[in-house]
């Protein structure tokens, strides 16, 4: 079923997280987590908080509650109160009412789970505010009534992080004998995917959400999920997420694309960082360039739960000699933190409702807010001419970690270490160091949230199980530049042809058209190869084997195609190129290896379009080498100078500059969009503390622009000036 979500009238969902809470509770007693809850929330009044508060027009209610007091269940999800009973409140003089499974009355009357979420809904509709479950269990009954109670304002389910690859994965244990494969891999998680999907909507729950940080989020969409609502900040790279989730919302033809941002938890700079919450606002604006219509802020605003930065006001509190199974309330195990309530009592007004943190919190999300009030949002997305295709079978991580598992099967590649991540997955951060580069602006603590768009924002769009079309390529893109791992398959090879015999630029390299499920990525042969390694059709070679082993590579003598000239050199790369046969005359060497002269390089014109085919036997991450002649601190390195060639050549109907030729050291400073739908300009200095001045491109237009440190510009037709924040 194809669901359509109507935005509001200014444009975007605006959210935040709301969670059933129990006062005097020790969540968890990890020895870096001390997490009290200060304060009880009932649902009904925190639906008068968001509105007094201006916290956005939308709530996503979570299932998990912090705090586990019989009477939250009752209150927030069973609505006992509608037939006219009473919890108790907790007694912890002399332990009684403290854990869901010790209260008759909720296992009396488990029909009603759910009853209260029914509840919320309809009264949060009442007041014109929107409803996502998140992690939320309901008996069906009453999850069917979930869009009657909504009225239109009950957005779907989201199941959050319940389909991740652990540090310990079950299908390795489960494995036997048998053989995994990246292709077994991807059944398993789909399938479990899929069950709980089908389950879920079956029973009227409506459109289905994923919040994670999975850079797998396209299989998730493959098993039928409706909205990725990525979790920045968890996920680092803002803008590499709004990639990936904007071209998954093209390719699909998804109701629409959010975020979830956890900053509290994952911004991990200190609270005393000057630019803390200016990095929050930050974050907004830089989803709502991108084309985001849904933001939701995970936490922060009613209490302080966070420790992952070292000095939140969570390690001021007592310290107890507890263990994390004394805290827990699951099974048997007692709660024993009881004797130390009134010792953390103390520390409340620091991590409360009212304390300077919360409120910080709760000024951002409002000044965003009134910001999309009055000036609305822009309509549909922003142009993206180039996209970086995800291949079929990719399965790394949002950003590249050579101690992190494919699929966490940690078992598996200590034994057979291709199965950490390695020369594939590291051709993402090439991709992201020229597209979306994150410059220096958190000192001295490292920034991996904000980039610039120096080429303008580019998606990322899926090949996995072969689910794309040359005519959506066709239609969406001008060119497309593989990074990281693809296994191919001959449909996959005509889809390609047929995009760039169309007119599309494509880069591609002999490993992105092997077939091989099993991380074979050094040692396969021309057997693995779509085609036996013919590619004459696409590429103009046809693959014989593995070719020589070298060290440098460089530009042809005289060319200065990529925007670098012989005798500068990159290396050293101590990896093979291909031994390939040149089947179109035509195709011209760009860079070669500088021994035997040797094409690295090709570029072929093929129909309408082009193909620049690596003539490598590894990887492109493989030939992240620059340490050689002519190498300079800011060089993008080889795979980078092509990347940058091919945006340059695919540019879009805006377009910046550091010289009124192309970007430079300025432009990484600037996040920029142009939305062809109503013509919106965006353009925000993700510096705090300097302005920077670019040029401005617009047709035969071109302006100097200066923005000002931290400074968001909208340039919006309808109000006809510009819009300074």
């Amino acid at each position: 079923m194809a669901w359509h979500i109507a935005l509001p009238s200014c444009g975007m969902f605006i959210g935040t997280g709301v969670y059933p809470m129990s006062k005097d509770y020790l969540l968890s007693a990890l020895y870096a987590h001390p997490t009290w809850t200060p304060e009880d929330y009932h649902p009904l009044d925190m639906i008068e908080r968001v509105l007094a508060d201006n916290q956005g027009n939308l709530i996503q209610l979570w299932g998990q509650p912090r705090g586990y007091a019989p009477w939250v269940y009752a209150e927030w999800f069973y609505a006992l109160d509608e037939i006219g009973l009473t919890i108790p409140p907790p007694d912890w003089e002399h332990g009684k009412n403290l854990r869901p499974q010790d209260s008759l009355e909720l296992q009396r009357h488990a029909d009603r789970n759910g009853a209260g979420i029914v509840r919320f809904i309809r009264a949060a509709a009442e007041k014109g505010l929107y409803t996502v479950l998140l992690y939320v269990e309901a008996r069906p009954e009453w999850a069917r009534l979930f869009h009657e109670a909504g009225h239109g304002y009950y957005l779907g389910y989201d199941f959050g992080e319940r389909f991740t690859f652990r540090l310990e994965n079950a299908l390795a244990k489960n494995r036997g004998e048998g053989v995994i494969s990246l292709q077994s891999l991807a059944d398993d998680f789909v399938r479990r995917v899929r069950e709980h999907v089908e389950e879920r909507k079956a029973n009227g729950w409506g459109p289905i959400m994923a919040t994670s940080l999975n850079f797998y989020v396209d299989y998730e969409i493959l098993a039928g999920t409706d909205i990725p609502v990525l979790e920045d900040f968890a996920f680092s790279h803002l803008n590499m997420a709004s990639a990936l989730s904007r071209g998954l919302y093209r390719q699909f033809d998804l109701p629409l694309w959010g975020s979830h941002l956890a900053h509290e938890h994952y911004s991990w700079i200190p609270i005393r960082h000057p630019h803390k919450f200016e990095l929050l606002r930050a974050a907004l604006f830089q989803k709502y360039l991108a084309g985001c219509k849904m933001v939701i802020n995970e936490s922060g605003q009613w209490f302080v739960e966070a420790t992952l930065c070292e000095d939140s006001p969570k390690f001021e509190a007592p310290e107890l000699p507890l263990t994390p199974g004394e805290v827990s309330w699951g099974g048997d195990r007692p709660i024993r933190f009881g004797p130390y309530i009134e010792a953390a009592r103390h520390h409340y007004p620091r991590i409360g409702y009212s304390s300077e943190v919360c409120r910080t919190y709760r000024k951002v999300i409002s000044d965003f807010y009134d910001f999309v009030l009055r000036h609305g949002t822009p309509k549909g997305q922003p142009e993206t001419p180039l996209a970086l295709a995800k291949g079929n079978l990719d399965f790394c991580g949002h950003r590249y970690s050579p101690n992190a598992a494919i699929g966490g099967l940690y078992d598996l590649a200590e034994q057979d270490p291709r199965w950490f991540e390695g020369a594939p997955e590291r051709g993402w951060e090439i991709a992201k160091r020229v597209f979306y580069p994150l410059p220096p602006i958190l000192e001295p603590h490292p920034n991996r949230f904000l980039s610039g768009t120096p080429f303008g924002p580019v998606d990322v769009v899926s090949f996995a199980d072969d689910r794309i079309s040359s005519d959506f390529l066709k239609r969406q893109y001008r060119a497309l530049l593989f990074c990281g791992w693809n296994t191919a398959s001959p449909w996959q090879y005509d889809i390609l042809l047929d995009y760039v015999f169309s007119g599309g630029i494509l880069f591609i390299s002999i490993p992105h058209l092997s077939m091989d499920t099993t991380r074979n990525y050094g040692a396969f042969g021309v057997a693995d190869l779509v085609h036996r390694g013919d590619f004459s059709a696409l590429c103009g070679v046809r693959v014989k084997g593995r070719g020589i082993r070298y060290y440098w590579a460089t530009a042809i003598k005289g060319r200065n195609d990529l925007g670098f000239r012989y005798p500068r050199r990159f290396g050293i790369m101590t990896t093979c190129l291909g031994d390939i046969e040149v089947t179109d005359s035509s195709a011209e060497p760009l860079v070669v290896e500088d021994e035997g002269g040797y094409p690295l390089l090709l570029r072929r014109r093929c129909g309408q379009g082009e193909v620049y085919f690596l003539n490598s036997w590894a990887y492109p991450g493989a030939l992240d080498q620059d340490e050689g002649p002519g190498a300079t601190t800011d060089s993008p390195g080889l795979i980078g100078f092509i990347y940058r060639h091919l945006a340059m050549k695919v540019r879009g109907t805006v377009w910046i500059s550091d010289d009124g030729r192309e970007p430079g050291n300025e432009c990484r400073f600037i996040a920029f969009s142009y939305f062809p739908e109503d013509g919106s300009r965006c353009f925000q200095n993700v510096d705090f503390e300097r302005s920077h001045r670019f040029y401005c491109h617009e047709g035969q237009v071109t302006r100097c622009v200066e923005l000002l440190p931290g400074e968001f510009r909208l340039l919006n037709p309808s109000e006809g000036k510009d819009i300074r924040c």
